[in-house]
């Protein structure tokens, strides 16, 4: 209902209780309720009124609330659309640190397996290094070993040499002792003929020397034998029966 409307009303109620009044005076033990009745209804609309105030007022002030909640609201919506920015940003951070934590793990793992490798390629070079420590020191015994070896045996050469030179010089002595002897006609062997009837670097059938000198194949081929294990300047081939001088043997000297 309109201000507008309440206004008319009550004008006319006026109206009417001033019409009543004026009733009233002529009869009021007539009509003596239509005085109440007014008033009544004038009490009920200032009651409205009152109450339409009120409601009013509380509208009014849900307004206010609303414009609040709602500025409110507006704010809680750029606040959550900062932190939504904010935690999205946080997510790429989280996201980076994840990937350069991934990356740092990764650089980790190969580190490890290249100390590994290194550790064992240490481990294979120690290894190798105590075997040829272990290899050094046999050597040094086999050297050492050898070196008393090649020192005894160069000890046991010089005293054969010895003993060979010796025997040499002897032997050249008694070769030549035996060589003025025979010279002299002294000594006719079976050796010594048959050295003077051999030719240097001319092979000679036995038999056919045998023929020339008064001596026994026997004989001959021992005395052969014996000039052979002495070193003598000739090859005896027994299977063929043949005698090579190779170097000349001057009795003169």
């Amino acid at each position: 209902m309109s201000e507008s409307r309440i206004t008319d009303s009550k004008s006319s109620i006026k109206k009417m209780l001033m019409l009543v009044e004026e009733i009233n005076t002529i009869n009021t033990e007539t009509i003596p309720k239509l005085t109440d009745q007014p008033n009544n209804i004038l009490k009920a609309l200032e009651s409205f009124e009152v109450d339409k105030k009120s409601k009013k007022d509380n509208i009014e002030a849900n307004k206010n609330e609303i414009s609040s909640l709602k500025e409110k609201i507006s704010k809680n919506e750029r606040t959550i659309a900062k932190l939504k920015e904010e935690i999205d940003e946080l997510t790429n951070k989280k996201n980076e640190f994840i990937k350069k934590i991934e990356d740092v793990q990764n650089n980790i793992k190969e580190l490890q397996a290249e100390i590994a490798s290194k550790n064992e390629e240490f481990e294979a070079r120690k290894q190798r290094l105590k075997e040829l420590e272990e290899t050094i020191t046999n050597l040094k015994i086999e050297k050492d070993k050898t070196e008393d070896d090649l020192k005894k045996l160069e000890e046991d050469l010089e005293n054969k040499f010895l003993e060979k030179k010796h025997y040499v010089d002897n032997y050249e002595s008694r070769i030549k002792a035996m060589k003025i002897l025979i010279r002299a006609n002294y000594i006719q062997t079976g050796q010594v003929k048959l050295i003077k009837s051999l030719q240097k670097d001319a092979t000679l059938d036995l038999n056919h020397i045998l023929m020339a000198i008064d001596l026994k194949e026997d004989k001959a081929r021992q005395i052969l034998r014996k000039m052979v294990e002495n070193n003598g300047p000739l090859v005896f081939d027994e299977q063929a029966g043949t005698v090579t001088l190779q170097e000349e043997v001057d009795f003169d000297k």
